[in-house]
C-alpha cells in the first residue's frame, strides 16, 4: 500500500522555494504604505491564503476520489467475464485484463506492448 504524502512537508518545501524566489524577503525595500492600506493589504493576504487552503482541500478530495474510480475500473477491467484487450492504431496491445489473457494462452504481462494485436492469440 503506498504511503500519501505528507502535505506539511510539502508545504513546507513550497515556501522555501517561494522565499529563495523573492530573496528570502532581504530586500532593502521597506513597503512605505499608510496603516490603512497594510491593513487592507494583509487582509487581502489572509483571504487570499484560505481560498489556497480550500483549494487545496478540494484538490486532496479530488485525488482521494480518482483513486476511488481508479481502483473501480481495475477491478471492473481486470476481472471481468469477458475478455477486454486495448490496442493501439498500429494494433500494439496497450491493455488486456486478465481473461483476455486466459484465452489467448499468454500471460498479460508480455501481452502489453506486443507488437501485433492480431497475431497475439496465435502460439509461437
Amino acid at each position: 500500500m503506498k504511503k500519501e504524502p505528507n502535505f506539511s512537508t510539502s508545504s513546507e518545501m513550497l515556501r522555501r522555494r517561494a522565499e529563495k524566489l523573492i530573496g528570502n524577503g532581504t530586500s532593502n525595500k521597506k513597503l512605505q504604505l499608510p496603516d490603512f492600506e497594510k491593513e487592507k493589504l494583509i487582509h487581502e493576504l489572509e483571504v487570499h491564503q484560505i481560498e489556497l487552503e480550500l483549494q487545496n482541500e478540494e484538490l486532496i478530495e479530488a485525488k482521494v476520489q480518482a483513486k476511488n474510480i481508479s481502483q473501480k475500473y481495475i477491478e471492473l477491467y481486470d476481472f471481468a467475464p469477458t475478455g477486454y484487450i486495448t490496442p493501439s492504431g498500429e494494433g500494439i496491445i496497450f491493455e488486456s485484463n486478465l481473461f483476455a489473457a486466459r484465452i489467448l494462452g499468454r500471460d498479460r504481462d508480455k501481452l502489453i506492448n506486443y507488437p501485433n494485436f492480431q497475431q497475439a492469440g496465435q502460439r509461437s
